[in-house]
């Protein structure tokens, strides 16, 4: 949905909402004709949200012109300094608000488990095995760790890594039944403001433009992916399919180590003739 408004009083705005929902099969590879799933067995168990899904975008833009100095509103008679200071002014606004971005959870499992060895050569280099998703429990877990200043994203009690072999020694499938792109991250939201004026020299044809930017004005902090790719000692089984070594719980991965930019400031001056 789009609203826009051309003009009036000095403004003009742009508005766009989108409200959508994608799902495929292939759009965790660089190109749709060159997928690569999990299990080439079982495409379907790779349908799931595309990984540009974004169900909720909200997109804002602006341009104001102040209404202040010759022919405007206020201070309409000023004239010679105090009108090339307060005159002209134009402010400018994006402010973008969506849903976070989908990531895909994976592991690396036991080399004599790798049924698929190309199933890491897609055309962005990405582990395609995924671990086994444990019922009743949140996929996100959010807390900070300590002494680290990032974030722990991934619940690791939420999944479980595949098991090597059963009692028998028989070795098992390396494949997981988690979804792809099961995980979302938070909401990103950011204002980026400028304001600009052109100045008039004492040469006619001579113009020189000033401009303030402030990109992410609010400072706001925007989280970045996780790391998608779980390790840990992975299950093992002994006779009658008893556990032997290892809990199959991921203990390493999801975790959030960085941000999108934070607060820029910068400033430019343009001449023109």
């Amino acid at each position: 949905m789009r609203y826009e408004q051309r003009f009036v009083g000095g403004l003009t705005l742009l508005n766009s909402f989108t409200w959508e929902h994608s799902l495929d099969n292939a759009s965790a590879s660089l190109e749709g004709n060159t997928p690569a799933p999990q299990d080439a067995n079982n495409i379907a168990g790779d349908y799931s949200q595309s990984d540009y899904n974004l169900p909720i975008a909200n997109i804002t833009s602006l341009v104001y012109e102040l209404p202040f100095g010759r022919g405007r509103r206020f201070l309409s008679d000023s004239k010679g300094v105090t009108d090339s200071l307060l005159g002209g002014w134009q402010v400018s606004l994006i402010n973008t608000a969506q849903a976070g971005t989908p990531f895909n959870i994976a592991y690396t499992p036991n080399s004599k488990n790798a049924v698929s060895p190309q199933i890491s050569a897609n055309y962005r280099g990405a582990n395609d095995y995924r671990p086994n998703v444990v019922p009743g429990q949140p996929l996100i877990k959010k807390s900070k760790l300590a002494g680290s200043g990032y974030i722990q994203y991934i619940n690791y009690a939420a999944f479980q890594l595949p098991a090597t072999k059963d009692g028998s020694g028989n070795l098992l499938s390396p494949f997981g039944d988690s979804s792809r792109n099961p995980g979302r991250t938070p909401a990103f939201y950011q204002s980026d403001v400028a304001l600009n004026k052109k100045f008039s020299t004492p040469v006619e044809s001579l113009k020189v433009e000033f401009r303030a930017e402030f990109y992410n004005v609010f400072n706001h902090t925007n989280l970045y992916l996780p790391s998608s790719g779980l390790g840990g000692t992975l299950l093992a089984y002994g006779p009658g399919n008893v556990p032997t070594a290892g809990t199959g719980t991921p203990t390493t991965g999801g975790t959030i180590t960085s941000t999108f930019e934070p607060r820029i400031i910068q400033f430019g001056v343009k001449i023109l003739y």
